[in-house]
């Protein structure tokens, strides 16, 4: 299926299919995730959105964290390739790093 698209104001049927197909199989995904599925996951990501299933593949990958070392989830974070979720990500890590 690919990376998610971006979400538009113009999606047709075809779309439909697609966020369906996603949605279903993002919520299919058990946990934990291995690190091999979080590198898969993260390829997954829209620039920007896709039918708020955008924040279902951020928690998949957010599950990771505490389950594989520091390096690895920053690493994983780097590959991630939208900024705008990559410096979510960023983020919502360097938040739990202060919390610890």
């Amino acid at each position: 299926m690919g990376r998610m698209p971006n979400e538009s104001m113009n999606d047709d049927e075809q779309t439909d299919k697609l966020v369906e197909q996603y949605d279903e199989l993002l919520s299919a995904i058990e946990k934990p995730l291995t690190l091999q599925e979080g590198e898969v996951l993260i390829s997954l990501f829209p620039d920007n959105t896709f039918y708020d299933l955008h924040w279902d593949l951020l928690q998949l990958i957010e599950s990771l964290y505490g389950k594989v070392d520091n390096e690895q989830y920053l690493n994983l974070i780097n590959t991630c390739p939208s900024a705008e979720w990559k410096e979510a990500l960023q983020s919502r890590y360097q938040n739990a790093q202060s919390k610890s």
